[in-house]
């Protein structure tokens, strides 16, 4: 038996049992979010950038508004909704007295979203309707 054989057979169970755990540690580790549906990406916006405060799903007349702040109507939608979401951040706005907003996520990368988005923000800064990306804003309370 030459000398790799012999490590293998002694150590290989033992590599086998780490590595078993490691990945049982990984896979157990809680994830923060679990962003699948715009409903998860309003949540995971209002507890990072809020902390919870702002109030979710308020009802105004003909809708229902994503999040609303002490400042804020905010619409959130992702970059293929941006032409509604546009309409919609300026209808609570006037409903409720506060600002417009909207906050954008992409749940998947796909062609042309990049190009919606530049357009979608050059189009709320004509409006004055603010902006966020609850994608970066996941990303800095990461890191925190």
């Amino acid at each position: 038996m030459n000398r790799k054989t012999r490590l293998l057979k002694r150590y290989g169970g033992l590599l086998a049992a780490i590595l078993l755990i490691m990945v049982l540690v990984a896979c157990g580790a809680s994830q923060k979010y679990v962003l699948r549906s715009e409903q998860d990406f309003q949540r995971a916006f209002n507890d990072v950038y809020f902390q919870g405060e702002a109030q979710m799903e308020a009802p105004v007349k003909y809708g229902r508004i994503d999040l609303l702040s002490s400042e804020y109507a905010i619409e959130v939608d992702s970059p293929e909704n941006f032409h509604e979401a546009i309409g919609q951040a300026l209808h609570y706005a006037k409903e409720t007295g506060k600002k417009p907003a909207i906050a954008f996520y992409i749940l998947e990368d796909e062609p042309g979203h990049r190009e919606k988005l530049k357009y979608a923000v050059w189009l709320c800064n004509y409006y004055k309707i603010k902006t966020w990306f609850i994608n970066e804003e996941l990303k800095k309370a990461r890191k925190k």
